[in-house]
């Protein structure tokens, strides 16, 4: 055994979480090679550092190579995992664009980085952008197309979102490519009649961002025009996910939460109030994000330390979770790319009809230079930039860009954001610092299921 395995750089350990002075205690592993958690005897644990093999068990060591914990040896593990990557890229069947049909917004978050104007998508930038998406279709062997919906405010451009899920809906049937879609949203416009409208579309999951209650929310997420938007998104999430539709189509809004040292007091109490609203039971989820600088905006400085978000971010989960919200991943899973930027046929396409690598660069100044393009939908087919910025992440990631070649977490988050790499900042995910922790809330809430679905029904009367 030992010639033939080794112990993976790819491993995470939690603390031991059998019970003080337990005779046999066990702590949790997370093999990032899969993506795979699993609970091991701390002799074992001991065994696998020192490279004592022989002293585990066969079922072990059967399931420690399954999960990757014990894998070939090889002369450079991640530069054979860059390449597994990179052949999972090559034979993807799902093309994802996101498509930003407007540059106008309602609001004016004080963190967002772009310049909003009343532009929104023409009929001839349109239909030539549905003419690219349904030549790369053809051109490779994709059964499934992905559109994001983002912005601006995508619902102020619903017309064009219409028309363009229409025409690629019509298109897409006959060439057997299965058509789904996603929006971000500031939820102002999300009324019922709307979310029918989109539903028609295929748009069945969408992001919706609350910072806080009431006046925290609207002083960090203003309406230009003047007043608050809380009450207003409130009111349209609660009405949206009860309809009957929502159900039956399966349909899921994920609630984000921006968050620094202004609202991070609030957080439970917001959650608190989307659960008694009735939110938990409705395929209505959380998503925990620190505030960021975009495109130099500098919104950053009054962010949370990495730490200090990451220790509180276990804490907001773990009061979700009792308050009734689910989380389908506490733990990360296996990823082949960071996101769309190392996608070689994902573009974004804004309301000028730029192409772009990434969906943060429309409508924000910085990111506005020919570097960060790939090009315009008039003139691709005569002049394009493969080399836009982060479209190369996985032959800089080579070059000292980043630490990630040396990060035990790679194989789930293919470097974090690579734009912020670019930028000089840090990419890397939240849970980065707090996996250790994190292994221990997915164990309690898998044992917490397991107790659930063991309890007998409740007698009929």
């Amino acid at each position: 055994m030992h010639g033939e395995y080794v112990l993976s750089r790819y491993l995470i350990a939690s603390d031991i979480v059998s019970p003080a002075h337990h005779p046999d205690p066990s702590r949790l592993l997370f093999a990032s090679r899969t993506g795979k958690s699993l609970l091991v005897k701390e002799r074992i644990y001991r065994s696998l550092l020192a490279g004592e093999f022989d002293r585990i068990d066969q079922a072990t060591l059967l399931q420690l190579r399954a999960d990757e914990v014990l894998v070939p040896p090889t002369s450079d593990e991640f530069l054979d995992l860059l390449e597994k990557n990179q052949r999972g890229i090559r034979e993807t069947h799902t093309l994802s664009l996101t498509l930003q049909p407007t540059a106008n917004c309602q609001l004016g978050c004080g963190y967002c980085g772009q310049q909003h104007v009343k532009k929104n998508l023409d009929d001839d930038t349109s239909a030539r952008i549905v003419a690219r998406i349904m030549d790369t279709l053809r051109r490779k062997s994709y059964t499934r197309l992905a559109i994001n919906w983002y912005g601006g405010e995508p619902i102020l451009a619903l017309k064009q979102i219409e028309d363009i899920s229409g025409q690629l809906i019509e298109q897409c049937g006959p060439a057997g490519v299965h058509f789904f879609a996603s929006m971000v949203t500031n939820g102002l416009s999300f009324k019922p009649d709307v979310y029918l409208r989109l539903q028609r579309q295929r748009v069945n999951s969408f992001q919706i961002t609350l910072d806080g209650i009431g006046h925290t929310h609207d002083l960090m997420r203003p309406v230009k025009a003047g007043g608050g938007s809380f009450d207003i998104i409130l009111q349209n999430l609660v009405d949206v996910t009860g309809m009957p539709e929502f159900s039956a189509n399966r349909s899921g809004v994920t609630i984000r939460i921006n968050i620094n040292r202004h609202n991070q007091d609030k957080v439970a109490d917001l959650i608190d109030l989307l659960a008694d609203r009735g939110l938990a039971a409705r395929n209505v989820g959380l998503d925990f994000r620190p505030v960021v600088d975009w495109g130099g905006n500098q919104a950053d400085r009054d962010s949370l330390a990495a730490a200090d978000f990451a220790a509180r971010e276990i804490d907001w989960t773990a009061h979700a979770i009792r308050r009734g919200f689910e989380f389908d991943r506490i733990l990360p899973t296996r990823a082949i790319a960071p996101c769309m930027v190392v996608m070689p046929d994902a573009e974004v396409y804004d309301a000028y009809g730029n192409i772009y690598p990434c969906y943060e660069f429309p409508y924000t100044p910085k990111y506005d230079a020919p570097k960060y393009k790939i090009g315009h939908i008039r003139t691709i087919d005569q002049a394009r930039n493969d080399k836009a910025v982060t479209r190369e992440w996985y032959a800089d990631i080579q070059t000292g860009l980043s630490p990630c070649p040396r990060c035990p977490l790679f194989p789930v988050c293919g470097g974090g954001c690579a734009k912020l790499w670019y930028n000089g900042e840090t990419g890397c995910p939240s849970f980065k610092l707090n996996l250790p922790e994190r292994l221990v809330l997915d164990y309690w809430m898998r044992k917490r299921k397991r107790r659930q679905a063991a309890e007998p029904a409740p007698a009929a009367v």
